[in-house]
């Protein structure tokens, strides 16, 4: 008898054991296929302990569990594409760069080619409908034998897809896709900064240029709702150096977001850069960009106009062009023209280069710390968006006299609801060319020098703005904020 109960207990055993490999089995065989988790929803710490998980270099409890990879698979995946789609430079046509439009029906596009014929763009819906766009073409005064190509695409439609192409029938681009997300009521938008292509010494400008394009790669991937890829300045190392333009600009994912690039130390001729680079002055940012509601408030010597405006779903973004000493009045009067236009914008966002508050002991902090404090209370800025450290910092809330606002909480994860001042975020380099130690600032309540490519993600919705940076090589969440208004 009792030897028939231990055959029948074995019995019992070796199915129970039996279940539990077929339960894990299934298990490894669902997360195998299930792709890197793109659509995170905000993640608010409902306890003190969740709060302080969040540390430079950390990855929230909640956020670890819900990603689908370990740091470790994520970097082994961070390549370059450069196989899935040709790319511009496979045909005559260069720099093929799309900026938002005026209005949120359109994108502006801006293209270099060798023919001085007008050139257009065609583009087809998914009903196969195909409308053309004609562009304006100039002879260009900065890369000898092309010709400048500006032409403004209207008419798009939300939830829609489309194929367009670039040229004339001298050269024509391939054809590349542009899907536009249905309306949600969550605007998202992406921030990089500082590419600067072919700023290291330490590898050739080919190499950070394919990091940048895994960058690009990642973030067009991971985050198909983004709407706008904001770039916060120095595009590339040499305001002249075509190359680097090449190198900053083709790459399949920049053909299928609207970029929002912002002008850096880097980007436009001074007197200095001119001696030391050998290049003559001329618009090199503005032949390869084309920017919206661009100001011509201050014409005049190394092309330094350029401050731009226009409103995405319920955000006014105003991009200032903080590097070439215009004077604080100017910036503060161009904002304030610009705020009376879009009066009931619920959000309000100031991009430029330049942080005010810089945690490397930058020296072009103080170029605009003043300006901008004005600029923000007298205008309800929400947020200050700035790049140039290369190096990872937000700030606490400031106020008009840039006096640190205390009564907020500040931890990564921390709300603060209808605060008075504006927050200031220095998002880190994107393309990991440089990297610069950090030190003490005493407006930053958050700062740390990651060593690896950084891009941030924004939410917005009418009554929450989120914030969140990753460590784009292991897609690791480094900091995170929110900003309510009740």
């Amino acid at each position: 008898m009792r030897k028939r109960q231990t055959k029948v207990s074995m019995a019992l055993l070796a199915l129970v054991l039996l279940m539990v490999f077929i339960t894990a089995c299934k298990a490894g065989a669902d997360k195998d296929v299930q792709e890197p988790k793109q659509n995170a929803q905000q993640v608010q710490p409902a306890e003190e302990e969740q709060q302080e998980a969040l540390q430079p270099g950390a990855v929230s409890e909640i956020r670890q569990a819900e990603n689908e990879k370990t740091p470790e698979e994520q970097a082994a995946l961070f390549l370059p594409d450069y196989t899935s789609a040709p790319l511009l430079n496979t045909t005559e046509i260069k720099c093929l760069s799309m900026q938002a439009g005026i209005t949120e029906d359109q994108v502006q596009l801006n293209w270099l080619s060798p023919s001085g014929e007008p050139g257009k763009t065609e583009w087809k819906n998914s009903s196969g409908n195909i409308r053309s766009f004609a562009s304006e073409c100039t002879s260009s005064v900065t890369v000898p034998g092309y010709y400048v190509n500006k032409a403004v695409v209207s008419g798009l439609c939300r939830g829609e897809s489309y194929t367009y192409r670039v040229g004339n029938e001298d050269a024509w681009s391939p054809e590349y896709t542009y899907e536009i997300p249905e309306d949600t009521g969550t605007f998202t938008f992406l921030v990089t900064s500082d590419a600067q292509i072919g700023q290291s010494e330490m590898e050739y400008p080919e190499e950070t240029a394919k990091r940048w394009d895994s960058v690009l790669t990642r973030l067009k991937s991971y985050v198909p709702e983004a709407e706008l890829l904001l770039h916060t300045g120095d595009q590339v190392a040499d305001f002249g150096n075509q190359e680097e333009y090449e190198l900053f600009l083709e790459h399949l994912a920049l053909y299928g977001i609207p970029l929002v690039p912002v002008v850096g130390n880097h980007d436009v001729a001074n007197e200095t850069s001119i001696e030391e680079n050998g290049h003559p002055d001329g618009p090199y940012f503005y032949e390869h960009f084309f920017v919206p509601n661009r100001s011509n408030m201050a014409e005049g010597q190394y092309d330094q106009n350029g401050n731009y405006a226009f409103v995405r779903g319920n955000v006014l973004f105003i991009v200032l062009n903080g590097c070439y000493g215009h004077p604080g009045e100017f910036h503060e009067a161009y904002v304030e023209q610009i705020v009376s236009l879009f009066p009931d914008v619920k959000w309000r966002i100031v991009a430029q280069h330049y942080s005010p508050y810089s945690g490397v002991g930058s020296s072009g902090n103080k170029i605009s710390d003043e300006y901008l404090a004005h600029i923000t209370m007298d205008n309800n800025i929400d947020l200050v968006l700035t790049g140039h450290d290369h190096a990872y910092a937000r700030s606490a809330f400031v106020n008009r006299e840039k006096a640190v606002l205390d009564d907020y909480d500040y931890k990564s994860g921390g709300v603060a609801v209808n605060p008075k001042g504006a927050l200031y975020v220095v998002c880190g380099t994107s393309s990991g060319c440089l990297y610069h130690p950090i030190e003490t600032e005493e407006h930053l309540v958050f700062q740390g020098q990651p060593e690896a490519p950084v891009a941030i993600r924004i939410d917005v919705t009418d009554k929450e703005l989120h914030l969140q940076t990753y460590l784009v090589d292991t897609w690791t969440l480094y900091d995170e904020y929110t900003i309510r208004k009740e």
